[in-house]
């Protein structure tokens, strides 16, 4: 039997990502790079939600208001930090590995799959040993 694989849309930069039924863990990210700047992001939008709460708020205070004594300096408005030319924007390796075109390679293993692809998740049966009855899980 050939390896199924899924063909999926990453949930951040809306890349085509192929993964092998091994490899296949409910993934909607193409690789750890969207995978962590969205987490990142996610974790940005709750702590604003969580900052706008009274409690929150009563925590910044008194966060800022402990590391303005650890600095033992007065608070004003800081200066923008001067921008050089001459700065390289950082390269970021998103992990996903490149198709080649005639064969359909696993984006995270580089197994070759099959190129029969599915657009959903894998679903698969149980018995219910106490009742002798095949019930369907689905996994997504």
């Amino acid at each position: 039997m050939n390896n199924t694989s899924r063909l999926y849309n990453c949930a951040r930069c809306c890349g085509q990502v192929i993964v092998c039924t091994h490899c296949d863990r409910g993934n909607i990210y193409c690789g750890s790079s969207c995978a962590t700047q969205s987490r990142i992001q996610n974790h940005r939008i709750a702590n604003q939600i969580y900052q706008k709460t009274f409690r929150g708020k009563q925590k910044h205070s008194a966060r800022q208001r402990h590391y303005r004594l650890r600095q033992k300096q007065k608070v004003t408005d800081q200066g923008s930090a001067p921008v050089s030319q001459n700065d390289l924007l950082p390269v970021t390796e998103n992990g996903a590995k490149k198709i080649v075109p005639a064969l359909m390679h696993c984006h995270f293993c580089g197994k070759i799959v099959s190129p029969y692809l599915r657009n959903g998740y894998l679903r698969y049966y149980t018995q219910d040993k106490k009742n002798n009855l095949m019930r369907l899980n689905d996994t997504g």
